[in-house]
């Protein structure tokens, strides 16, 4: 995103609720030029400023573009704070801080006083450290305005904000633990916080996996898991951590090919979920982890039914929220749908997911991807007995290979493969994927290939 594109981005982002709250709120004198400017920008597929500046030619305040571009970012940042005043306990802290730092300057102590005792009370419910830190420090200050020579009270406050820093730093070790669990070794002192004490898991779960250890592992998880829904306050407030928390687990269980468990655990995770408001990024992008988790899950359990509704799910959820979800997941999750229905041999909703890759390509996407779909659309076809299509489909597979390298062995046995037994009978293509099974075990496919398209599979059910 270049700096220009900053507003253009916002306005995108915003839901047809907070258009409309912001447009409520902005009337006025001054409102006119930056409402234009909005409503310009809007409705922009791609940001163009040049004809923002044909568009408004005219105007006077398009020398100062600029300038106006920011005040308006400010004001919909600032109805966007307004709008979502409840959207988290943070959130309402901020809040109370900054009518704290108001009241203050105003010497309306027994007001700070009212207003901080709130905000401790819900800071140490939701253990929110760092805040109840800062609303412990204007307790200090409100306190020292009021009775600036009594030393003891003034002690207790600032040896409870000492405590809270504690908490605070450990928080801080936790995260930079997680980062490369084999640096840091971490004290077995029970944290406070669930919050510390997910990181500090967390840190346990991933050394767990490196010493091989993956029964403990998942148990590690589960016994978290179960923590977290001990504190349903907790678990509501911050339902992004508990749901990365399960995705974890989800993806231990299919690596370790645990499918069923996996499927049952996400059917449990989704009835969690409709329950809470999908508010922010990080719990979109939560849902997204385990979309694609589910999907593989239909990948390896054939015998679910329900994939086109769990298809049609994705595309809703996704639509809802497309502002939010990166291309490159689009492409993804459109591959893998594409994948999903051929091995479910619905060739037809096959190629309509892989027409829509490759018609709509561009040099942005993960070319890693388009190579994978090139791969599927030769073996719907092959499926399918379309043997002239096959034949012009492998040329332009191999122009795109060698575009962007050069063709592996496997990649050469399995296009000569396609070519030349695409007319031949049922019986003698049986033979011939018997030979290809043992030339590829000569010269094996790599796995993480195998991961995307499992030609193992599909040659093992044609022999």
């Amino acid at each position: 995103m270049k700096k220009n594109e900053e507003l253009f981005y916002l306005i995108q982002s915003l839901t047809k609720s907070e258009k409309r709250y912001f447009k409520i709120t902005a009337q006025g004198n001054d409102a006119t030029e930056y409402l234009a400017l909005f409503d310009a920008i809007e409705s922009q597929k791609e940001y163009n400023e040049a004809k923002i500046k044909e568009q408004f030619k005219d105007k006077a305040f398009i020398t100062q573009l600029t300038t106006i571009k920011n005040y308006l970012k400010q004001r919909i940042l600032q109805s966007l704070r307004n709008y979502h005043s409840k959207i988290s306990k943070n959130a309402e802290l901020t809040d109370i801080l900054r009518n704290v730092e108001i009241l203050y300057h105003k010497g309306q102590y027994t007001i700070c006083n009212s207003e901080l005792q709130r905000a401790e009370k819900k800071a140490e419910n939701f253990q929110q450290d760092i805040l109840l830190f800062h609303i412990q420090d204007w307790k200090r200050k409100v306190y020292q305005a009021q009775y600036p020579q009594d030393f003891e009270t003034l002690r207790k406050i600032i040896k409870n904000q000492k405590k809270t820093l504690k908490s605070t730093n450990e928080y801080i070790d936790l995260l930079l633990a997680n980062i490369d669990p084999n640096q840091f070794s971490l004290s077995h002192k029970k944290s406070i916080s669930l919050q510390n004490r997910t990181l500090k898991t967390l840190h346990k779960y991933r050394k767990q996996l490196l010493a091989e250890h993956p029964e403990k592992a998942k148990q590690t998880l589960e016994d978290l898991i179960k923590e977290w829904e001990q504190n349903p306050e907790l678990l509501k407030e911050y339902f992004s951590i508990y749901l990365s928390i399960n995705n974890n687990l989800l993806g231990f269980l299919v690596l370790k090919k645990q499918h069923k468990e996996a499927y049952v655990r996400i059917l449990l995770l989704k009835q969690k979920a409709s329950i809470i408001p999908t508010v922010s990024a990080s719990i979109i992008k939560e849902k997204l982890r385990l979309y694609n988790i589910e999907l593989k899950i239909h990948r390896h359990l054939k015998d679910l039914h329900h994939t086109h509704e769990v298809i049609n799910e994705i595309q809703n959820f996704i639509e809802l929220h497309n502002t939010l979800v990166p291309n490159s997941y689009w492409l993804s999750f459109r591959f893998q749908f594409a994948n999903i229905y051929f091995l479910k041999k619905d060739t037809k909703k096959a190629l309509t997911w892989i027409n829509d890759i490759l018609n709509n390509q561009n040099k942005k996407d993960r070319q890693d991807l388009i190579t994978y779909t090139y791969w599927l659309n030769l073996l719907v076809h092959y499926e399918l007995g379309n043997s002239l299509t096959l034949k012009h489909l492998i040329e332009i597979v191999k122009k795109h290979l060698k575009k962007q390298k050069n063709i592996d062995s496997y990649e050469k046995k399995l296009l000569k493969f396609l070519s030349k037994t695409s007319e031949y009978t049922a019986n003698e293509k049986r033979i011939a994927f018997i030979n290809l099974k043992q030339q590829l075990e000569v010269n094996p496919i790599p796995e993480v290939i195998l991961e995307h398209i499992d030609f193992k599979e599909w040659i093992h059910k044609n022999c």
